[in-house]
Parts: structure tokens; C-alpha cells; sequence
């Protein structure tokens, strides 16, 4: 498939020069990485990483509406399979376009960004070196079962995850689709972040996923939880340490405080 994306680059960046990069993966999944009249999520998060000297690739990947029906339905049964190796492939096209520093690439992003993130470094860790994980879903079952959420309870919308994930009942989601399950194979720093208010993926996702990375032996190198906001930030002062603490953390693993 050919998908029309976005990247941003810093304004000082020389011709060639191959940068630290960031993959920014968009929620929903079944939504859009921008909305005309009003700057989204992923280009907040592009502008201010691009401003510290990070390229930055936000793709759109199947399932992303309004780029036409092949597209769209070319992501019906593929979460964590097909869809995931899409962000992979937005990884590959900034290596070929010059862009990225292959031993420098992270991914991020929330909601269905963050899920993306975790499966993403479970699936392709010569890809991708650190992972920003935010308002995660790390367990699909739970995630269509628990009644935590504010949409279990709507027969529709959890039959549109089921086509997402290409199953027909909860009970034949594979493990393997869910990060909780598959912890032991995320080797890379991580960091995390939610709200404890969030009921769109409760916290009990993100903490389930937590425990699993520790017993795993690889704990998140950050964890933010505030536990007043819901599904993404709302207060300036907890953007404020939210984005302090993620700077940090891809300065110390992709930036130049990173180990060479």
C-alpha cells in the first residue's frame, strides 16, 4: 500500500545529515493522525521533538480512514500483524530517505499509539532501540471485556474491535496479540505514562503491563501516572513534567546523551 504520511524535521537540520527519529504512532487506530481546522495529538508531540533536534515520522497506516477504501479495509483483521508492520515499514522509509540514523530510532504514541508501541518492540527490536508508551491498551480481551472501560458495554463497538483484530468472540483473541503476554520479548527502555482517571484504557492496563515488564526484568525506566487526568493530559503542569520526563528519557536513549 502507498499511504500519504507526515514527517518534520528540525528547522537547522544540514542536507543529509541523518538524525535521531522518533515514530509516531496515532491513536484510534481507526481515526485520523490530523484534523482540518486543528492541530492533533501527533503533530503537537512532532513539533516539539523536531524543536529538540529530532526528525520525526507520523504515519498513517491501514485501517487510517479517509485515504480510500483499500486502505481502510486493508486494516480490518490486522492489529498486531499487518498493521504493526506498517509503522516498521515508516521506521524503513526514513532510513531510505536519508532521514533517520538506523541506530537511533524510537517509537511512541497513545491509546492504540501506545499498544502499537509495545508490540512494535516486541516484534521488530533491530528497528526500534526505545519505546514512549502513553494511555496503553496492553490486554485486548480484558480491554473488550472490563467493565472499567466507558464502551464495553456496547455490543457495536466491540464487535468493530473484533473485526479490527479479525476474530469473532473475545474468547479467540490470540495471546500473542496481547503485550501483557508477550513482555519477555521487549528488551528495550521504555516509558510509560497514564491517567488514573482514564477510562477509555483504564490504568489496570497499564499496570497490569508494569508488572509484566518487571517480572520480565525489564521495569520502564519512567513511569507518569497523574492520577486525575483521563485519556491524555489536560493540565498544563502535568504536560509540562509529562514532556520534561519524556525529553530525558529520549535524550539519555536516542539523543545526544544516549551511549554510543
Amino acid at each position: 500500500l502507498e499511504i500519504p504520511s507526515y514527517y518534520f524535521l528540525p528547522a537547522n537540520r544540514k542536507p543529509g545529515e541523518k538524525l535521531p527519529t522518533i515514530v509516531h504512532i496515532h491513536g484510534g487506530p481507526a481515526v485520523r493522525a490530523d484534523i482540518w481546522g486543528r492541530i492533533g495529538f501527533g503533530f503537537l508531540e512532532g513539533q516539539l521533538f523536531a524543536s529538540r533536534g529530532y526528525a520525526v515520522i507520523l504515519p498513517n497506516f491501514r485501517i487510517t480512514p479517509g485515504l480510500g477504501d483499500k486502505n481502510y479495509f486493508a486494516g480490518l483483521g490486522t492489529i498486531g500483524r499487518q498493521m504493526v508492520d506498517d509503522h516498521q515499514d515508516a521506521a524503513k522509509w526514513a532510513i531510505d530517505q536519508g532521514i533517520a540514523d538506523p541506530s537511533r530510532i524510537c517509537i511512541s504514541g497513545a491509546s492504540y499509539g501506545g499498544y502499537a508501541t509495545l508490540m512494535s518492540l516486541a516484534r521488530f527490536p533491530e528497528t526500534f532501540k526505545c519505546g514512549v508508551s502513553g494511555l496503553m491498551v496492553s490486554d485486548l480481551r480484558l480491554q473488550l471485556t472490563s467493565t472499567s472501560t466507558d464502551f464495553a458495554a456496547f455490543p457495536e463497538v466491540v464487535q468493530f474491535w473484533l473485526d479490527m483484530i479479525g476474530v469473532k468472540s473475545t474468547s479467540d483473541i490470540p495471546p500473542e496479540l496481547s503485550p501483557v503476554n508477550i513482555a519477555d520479548r521487549i528488551k528495550q527502555p521504555l516509558f510509560i505514562y497514564a491517567g488514573g482517571a482514564d477510562v477509555r484504557t483504564p490504568i489496570e492496563q497499564t499496570n497490569r503491563m508494569i508488572r509484566a515488564l518487571e517480572r520480565a526484568g525489564n521495569p520502564p525506566k519512567d513511569v507518569v501516572i497523574k492520577q486525575e487526568e483521563s485519556h491524555g493530559f489536560a493540565k498544563v503542569e502535568n504536560n509540562v513534567d509529562l514532556y520534561n520526563r519524556m525529553l530525558k528519557f529520549l535524550d539519555e536513549n536516542i539523543g545526544p546523551n544516549a551511549k554510543r
